[in-house]
């Protein structure tokens, strides 16, 4: 039987600074929706390193780098939290970083060592230790993990084609 991989530990060069986006009454349309859907911003580039039972390897999130937040719907807001919780916004960064780039991480950084079904996993895996390491109790960690894992199996499937 194969031992699972599991995460050992995730370093970063530096704290990771987020600020929130905005909007200004002189932005175009376009602007105004790009930080609606995308509220926040990475205002210093971030070398992470990640160590699991498996493999080690490293990678950088540029300055400017912008995502959603943690997709909580509506519906569980007030038994989990909101998508832009403090609590969720460093581990919704990295795991929107690596679902954003999953082809350059697959085939550059992880040189095509993994299968497409077990980087998935360890997009989750990483997910939920990062939740915890921001302070999220581990019951809440591991069901927004397993909701994460549920939603890229099902609603997300066309997705994971590389």
């Amino acid at each position: 039987m194969k031992n699972k991989e599991q995460i050992v530990n995730i370093l970063f060069s530096e704290i990771p600074e987020v600020f929130v986006r905005v909007i200004n009454p002189s932005d175009t349309k376009e602007i105004q929706n790009n930080k609606k859907k995308y509220p926040f911003e990475l205002h210093n580039s971030i070398y992470i390193k990640i160590l699991t039972t498996k493999r080690e390897f490293e990678f950088t999130i540029f300055k400017g780098y912008t995502w959603n937040g943690a997709d909580i719907p509506r519906l569980f807001w007030r038994a989990i939290g909101s998508r832009t919780d403090n609590e969720f916004l460093i581990a919704s960064m990295l795991h929107d970083y690596l679902l954003e780039f999953k082809v350059y991480m697959l085939n550059e950084v992880l040189e095509n060592s993994i299968t497409v079904k077990e980087y998935r996993r360890l997009t989750s895996l990483i997910f939920r230790h990062i939740l915890k390491e921001q302070g999220t109790n581990t019951i809440k960690a591991n069901i927004m993990s397993w909701a994460v894992q549920v939603f890229q199996m099902t609603v997300n499937k066309g997705q994971w084609k590389c």
